[in-house]
């Protein structure tokens, strides 16, 4: 169970992570205007004419809009320009210099349609101009809504400073009608807080608990606390932070002892897509910690978050998740967080507004770096710049190695792929900036550095500014993610099946940071549950998911929509809800618990929930057609023949009931072991009523099924949703639709996870063997071939859209699992691996192999080849008297009890 705090136990208080300025700024607040009527697709035009009384100096403008900003200007001249349709929330932050007293005016173009954000279509915008007066007063000017003209399809030219605004196309705005939940602030450097205390006595027992609004490194007495990265972890701070616990006990002693953290923008302030920057809150960043200490002669003391703490600016300039880290090294003050270090020039602290979100202890593994990769690679361009390839797609950073006079700047630019000309290639990142920056000290005896408020996802790094000759041994790759115990290997001699079994895990591994994340590379990185949930068995093969799982099942209840829809990502970045096959997650992830684990600890914590979203969907659809509630229909996303995001090239009824029908046979299961006879019945009922639907609308006499894409025969066989006397005709029509495209899958994330597997139960494991070695477009051998170290968002990811073209994206990687279960023959026959299921394709077109699958009842362990006259051959090494079924191509099922067991098919 979740264990909460309370915040301002003991007298402690929140702690704001800002300098005066930042403060003033924030105090002094903006305002938002809209305009008066839904807008169609073109941008809607404001415009703010404003007088200055005096001249102003080092004047900044930060202008914001709902859905994007294609362009701004002052007084004329273009401030910044947008094409991207994916922008959402936008926040732009522009130096202006010096501004002369009189007249100005400002004209915004305010984007009002986004594919996937609904509201609000009257578009929005605020402003905030700050800047210094003539006395060096701080100056700020902020527009309310009536300040602004506005117009829905302005004539060319409007933004010029002499344009000439006429009513009644042109109106004064308005203030929103509701409450917007989003509250702007531009980037500011890291702060360096501390606090010294006196410890009376010997310590015996030491427990730091803390965390923030914001990302934290904490120090005592100038050692880190722990090894975690990225803390807290990504979540919906509006009610849900994370807070970390760990024993200090080693790093505290009697006498004066000293606390220090830096506190970055982290995920918290980071500008996230669709949401922009603060996303899930408001600025100030904030830190709150609990030291609770029991001294050798039995007395307790707190210390903690109080006003007595003092703060700095910190060397790290900006830190932003999907942009990069400038860090200068002379700004550097050495033993900030010891205990003795003067701090008299920086500033007392004060006390921040207490948020509305509720503290959880994370039980989760934390971020760490498991990995250093050395590049493979370095490749000097004619501008003198340097690419890296490590040879490896993966997610993290570069630690660096560098010795150059103080003052200069290293600039890193990270990337999964090379243009034609050598340099790297970003444009697949999007509004990403993905770039680091390091200014030396001028340290005689070298400097090392490495980010901490941010990671990118790369294969390729270009590096500018490096002093004199470049060598592997100056930067390492280093390989980040949520630390899960690994408990499945594979090897295989066939160069697909190793390949895709790679590129699988790099991808899983590149994409558990913290949350299950789409990609982490580009402006998105979201915890998409649509690829959560197609992937999690083979995730739970690969690695041990259980304290990720239930981890992230509490993000999906925090985010759980009043009437019960879960949110399609977690944390919300999109105002997504309920779509079929996404908001599945929130059964699935639990039956796969149980199934993998035998875990039902989980379900009583999250039954309420999973009752609520079923309800959601029940209500509205008592015929068994999930025809009502489809907000955002995604289908089966990236299927190969859809010509654009949306294209229903299954209908999406079908997938949709196919996915209801499946979620309800899961809560009746997950009832009946969990002792809910009653529920279990009650979702039965159900199940039978969505199959008979199911069948009735979409199912034909001779077994066609829907318009006869391979999604649909596939979900039908999978879930299934058929007649017994039906399901061998479904499995030959699929067959036959899939030959007669040439022998290739035109699924998407919905099909294909389930697309082996259901071709090797139904008759056509030939079929499905060709399909897993296949080399040529589209297939996941393709991907091998084409050089891929992880997983494409899209089976075209060498020549797809590059607006959205992620390399290391595990949905398609989602049939992994086969490889575990039907070529190495290891499943588990009941939850938990209480008993095995042995039954491998023993097919001599797949060579030779072994994996491991580490359950809790022990390791099992399958090898197997091909003998000279093409014979198969397979081995099992199971733990002692597990019981364990051999189901072996052309002969009846062999039970035995655990041991070592040797099979061969004559070829």
């Amino acid at each position: 169970m979740d264990t909460e705090f309370d915040a301002l136990a003991d007298g402690l208080i929140w702690l704001a992570a800002e300098d005066e300025a930042g403060r003033a700024e924030r105090e002094a607040g903006w305002w938002w205007a809209w305009g008066e009527t839904p807008g169609e697709k073109a941008p809607r035009a404001f415009v703010w004419r404003f007088t200055l009384a005096q001249p102003l100096t080092d004047a900044r403008l930060s202008v914001a809009a709902q859905k994007g900003l294609p362009g701004v200007w002052l007084d004329g001249v273009l401030l910044h320009a947008s094409t991207d349709p994916m922008a959402g929330r936008e926040l732009q932050d522009i130096a202006l210099g010096d501004l002369a007293a009189g007249e100005h005016r400002l004209a915004v173009a305010v984007r009002t349609f986004h594919p996937f954000i609904a509201e609000p279509r009257q578009g929005g915008v605020g402003a905030l101009l700050r800047a210094s007066g003539e006395q060096g007063d701080a100056v700020f000017l902020a527009p309310q809504p009536a300040d602004w003209l506005t117009c829905q399809g302005a004539e060319e030219g409007w933004h010029a400073a002499d344009a000439v605004l006429l009513a009644p196309a042109w109106a004064p705005a308005r203030a929103p009608v509701e409450a917007i939940d989003w509250h702007p602030a531009p980037a500011q450097p890291a702060r360096l807080m501390r606090r010294e205390f006196t410890l009376p006595g010997p310590v015996q027992q030491a427990r730091l608990h803390i965390t923030a609004l914001g990302g934290y490194e904490a120090l005592l007495n100038g050692q880190r606390i722990s090894d975690a990265l990225l803390t807290p972890e990504n979540s919906d701070f509006r009610v849900r932070l994370l807070v970390q616990s760990h024993d200090v006990t080693a790093l505290l002693h009697a006498g004066p002892n000293a606390l220090g953290v830096m506190v970055g923008d982290g995920f918290y302030a980071s500008e996230a897509i669709g949401r922009g920057r603060y996303p899930f809150g408001s600025a100030p960043r904030r830190l709150w910690a609990r030291l609770e200490v029991l001294l050798a002669d039995g007395s307790t003391q707190v210390w903690g978050t109080d006003t007595a703490w003092r703060s700095a600016t910190a060397p790290v300039r900006f830190a932003e998740i999907y942009h990069g880290e400038s860090h200068d090294a002379r700004l550097e003050q050495a033993g900030w967080a010891s205990p003795g270090f003067d701090d008299r020039d920086w500033l007392p602290v004060w006390a921040a507004p207490v948020p509305p979100c509720a503290l959880h202890l994370q039980g989760s593994e934390p971020i760490r770096e498991t990995l250093s990769l050395a590049p493979r690679q370095i490749t000097q361009l004619p501008n003198g710049e340097h690419v890296l390839d490590f040879g490896q797609n993966f997610a993290g950073w570069c630690r660096i190695r560098v010795r150059g006079e103080a003052g200069r700047t290293v600039t890193l630019r990270f990337a999964e792929i090379l243009g034609d000309d050598g340099q790297i290639d970003m444009r697949n990142l999007r509004a990403a900036r993905c770039t680091d920056r390091y200014t030396l000290r001028g340290d005689a005896a070298g400097e090392t550095w490495a980010p901490r408020f941010t990671y990118h996802g790369f294969r390729y790094v270009q590096v500018s500014g490096w002093p004199g000759e470049l060598k592997a041994s100056d930067i390492d790759g280093v390989v980040v993610h949520s630390d899960l115990a690994v408990t499945g290997e594979f090897e295989s001699s066939h160069p697909v099946l190793q390949g895709l079994w790679h590129n699988t895990f790099w991808s899983q591994r590149s994409n558990f940071v913290g949350v299950p994340t789409d990609c982490p590379q580009r402006d998105e990185r979201l915890g998409w549950t649509g690829d959560a949930q197609v992937f999690w068995p083979t995730a739970a093969c690969n690695m041990d998911v259980r304290g990720f799982t239930r981890r992230f099942l509490g993000d999906l209840r925090a985010s759980q929509r009043a009437d019960g829809a879960y949110a399609d990502t977690n944390p919300p970045a999109l105002p997504a809800y309920g779509a079929h096959g996404w908001s599945d997650a929130g059964v699935v992830l639990p039956h796969t618990l149980w199934r993998h684990y035998a875990d039902t600890t989980v379900l009583d914590e999250h039954w309420a929930s999973m009752e609520r979203w079923m309800h959601w969907i029940a209500e509205v659809n008592p015929d068994g057609l999930w025809q009502q509630r489809r907000e955002v229909d995604f289908g089966d996303w990236l299927s190969l023949d859809a010509k654009t995001l949306m294209d229903e090239t299954t209908p999406k009824l079908l997938t949709a009931t196919a996915c209801w029908a499946r979620m309800l046979g899961m809560m009746a299961e997950l009832a009946r072991v969990s002792g809910r006879a009653e529920r279990a019945a009650h979702f039965t009922v159900w199940q039978q009523r969505v199959r008979a639907a199911f069948n009735a609308r979409f199912v034909q006499a001779e077994g066609q099924v829907g318009n006869h894409s391979h999604t649909g025969y596939i979900l039908a066989l999978a879930f299934d949703l058929l007649p017994d006397d039906l399901r061998a005709a479904a499995a030959s029509h699929l067959a036959a639709a899939i030959r007669a495209r040439g022998t290739l899958l035109t699924t998407g994330f919905l099909g294909t996870p389930y697309s082996l597997d259901v071709l090797a139960a139904h008759g056509h494991a030939d079929l499905a063997v060709e399909l897993l070695l296949r080399t040529e477009f589209p297939s996941w051998g393709y991907m091998v071939v084409r050089g891929a170290t992880t997983i494409w968002e899209r089976w075209n990811g060498d020549t797809g859209d590059v607006a959205m073209n992620s390399f290391n994206h595990y949905a398609l990687g989602a049939v992994t699992g086969f490889l575990y279960r039907r070529v190495a023959g290891v499943e588990a026959a009941s939850p938990g691996f209480a008993a095995v299921l042995c039954r491998p394709l023993m097919d001599a077109r797949l060579g030779s192999g072994r994996a491991v699958q580490h359950t809790v009842h022990g390791p099992v362990v399958a090898t197997w080849g091909v003998m000279a006259d093409g014979a198969c051959w397979h081995e099992w090494q199971l733990p002692d008297g597990l019981p364990t079924t051999f189901c072996l191509p052309g002969q009846p099922p062999l039970q035995r009890a655990g041991g070592t067991h040797r099979f061969q098919r004559e070829a």
